[in-house]
């Protein structure tokens, strides 16, 4: 929502209105909580475009730390090692930098590796972290933007209905009253189908618990004065990410963290069963897990990084972190089929946050965005 606001306002808009549930920048969505890294490798070319387009928009502001990052392939998955080397080909077709290199290569640059649990891996020396947070970047966009006279935003309060007439928004309803606008931009991530629904517009959009556990303290990363001090690297094969969190002094150092992604059984949440703020443990989008969840895996993941077995599981600072994931893995991108007028900006990541505002300020300005953009368009659910 802060990036589209910002690109809509360099190509010259001057009356918008931003809303949020909470605060601004969020303290109850899933970018409050997100761990904030880049792969530069994508799905597809309008993909690999829009995290190229954010990385480059994070590291002019001074928000990004181009660390690099790993994927590897176990020493029994050969699939995932055809899979690493189709992912190279792909991502040099799409202008990235990503090279093979050897287990002993990824040893020397992610040392937390077990060499001897690999065969190979994708090196990706322009992938990197948002710092200090991406939640961070966000609020000051929407600072500058506020400054600039052009956009007033309005924290706490809800959006309560999109108002539509002869199928065509003509405003929103809020506490504090009715905005008029010809044009609603729906980017509130896992409450995104509560709105749509309001008005027909079926969103598929579902949100999912991501498991995420801390631990330490990490004594190494002390003295670093770094964000993140080791690459940041993957093990698709056991379907999960390892990173340090940098320097104790720094947001969140001096623990490893540990991310997963469940395959067999996801844990869907629908968007009405989401928390209120005030009765959430600790936020909407974060929800409680326990070890046993993750015990499988987490076994697992100790045979590649021994380091996630040697430190004290940070059970109080581990959750389930609240994603919008869709059914083909896509974002949800344009203006809705049955509402003219209501567009959406939906399960969008932070490697793609400032490409996907640049994207939706260009088609909403220009009538299309640079590049063909079937592969996130809403309409692609549509017949």
């Amino acid at each position: 929502g802060s990036s589209i606001a910002h690109h809509l306002i360099e190509l010259g808009w001057d009356d918008i209105v931003g809303l949020d549930k909470s605060a601004i920048p969020t303290d109850i969505g899933s970018t409050s909580h997100a761990s904030d890294f880049c792969y530069t490798t994508g799905a597809d070319k309008f993909t690999a475009y829009t995290t190229q387009y954010s990385q480059q928009f994070f590291e002019s502001r001074g928000n990004y730390v181009r660390c690099g990052g790993l994927e590897v392939a176990r020493v029994d998955d050969d699939a995932r090692m055809l899979e690493l080397k189709r992912k190279i080909g792909q991502g040099k077709a799409f202008g990235s930098r990503v090279s093979l290199i050897s287990p002993a290569e990824a040893k020397a640059k992610f040392p937390l590796l077990a060499e001897d649990q690999i065969q190979g891996a994708l090196w990706d020396p322009d992938a990197g972290l948002v710092v200090p947070r991406s939640q961070k970047v966000a609020g000051d966009l929407v600072d500058e933007a506020v400054a600039s006279g052009k956009l007033k935003a309005f924290p706490n309060t809800p959006a309560l209905k999109i108002v539509v007439d002869a199928g065509r928004v003509i405003g929103v309803e809020t506490r504090r009253g009715f905005i008029a606008s010809e044009k609603v931009v729906l980017s509130v991530g896992i409450w995104g189908p509560l709105l749509a629904d309001q008005v027909g517009s079926k969103l598929p959009l579902m949100p999912l618990e991501h498991p995420l556990l801390f631990f330490g303290p990490y004594d190494e990363l002390t003295g670093s004065g770094q964000e993140i001090v080791y690459p940041l690297f993957r093990d698709q094969g056991n379907s999960s990410y390892v990173r340090d969190t940098g320097d104790p002094k720094t947001t969140e150092g001096g623990r490893v963290e540990w991310g997963y992604y469940e395959t067999e059984h996801p844990r869907l949440v629908h968007a009405r069963d989401i928390a209120a703020p005030e009765t959430a443990r600790m936020s909407p989008s974060m929800r409680d897990l326990t070890l046993d969840q993750v015990m499988d895996a987490y076994e697992k993941a100790i045979e590649m990084t021994p380091i996630l077995g040697e430190l004290g599981w940070e059970e109080r600072h581990s959750f389930n972190g609240l994603l919008s994931v869709t059914s083909d893995g896509g974002s949800l991108i344009g203006e809705s089929p049955e509402v003219a007028g209501l567009w959406f900006a939906e399960a969008v990541w932070i490697k793609d946050g400032p490409g996907v505002g640049k994207v939706v300020a260009d088609w909403m300005t220009e009538g299309a965005p640079a590049l063909d953009p079937h592969r996130v368009d809403i309409a692609r659910f549509y017949p």
